[in-house]
């Protein structure tokens, strides 16, 4: 499959992510959920640095990929370690997805810099 392709689909599914359960908190003898929509405003940094990395991977913008899925990555890192043991399923998608878009774009720099070398030693 296209690498374009593949990084929209991981923008996509961690924007979808950000709308699961994140946390789960008890208030007042009721569990409850977190999702990004509920955590406040470094949580839409999350979703925009995730679209951001969909966008930028169709536009084949390697750095400012990896910058953002760094990004990504990083706040997840935060709520992870703010949650605890009470991270729920959503947060856990979130690390692994950002996880697999900073290998990506890696690999998608590595990839583009060997073309570029090929090119002029030609």
């Amino acid at each position: 499959m296209n690498k374009k392709i593949i990084g929209t689909i991981l923008g996509v599914i961690g924007t979808c992510l950000w709308f699961m359960p994140l946390a789960q908190i008890e208030f007042m003898g009721m569990n409850m959920y977190q999702s990004g929509s509920h955590i406040g405003g470094i949580a839409y940094l999350l979703i925009f640095a995730t679209l951001a990395y969909s966008v930028l991977s169709w536009i084949e913008q390697h750095i400012p990929r990896v910058i953002a899925a760094a990004v990504a990555l990083a706040i997840c890192g935060l709520f992870f370690v703010q949650a605890g043991s009470s991270a729920m399923w959503g947060l856990y998608g979130l690390i692994v997805v950002n996880i697999a878009c900073v290998v990506l774009a890696a690999i998608d720099i590595k990839s583009s810099k060997s073309t570029v070398v090929s090119a002029t030693t030609e």
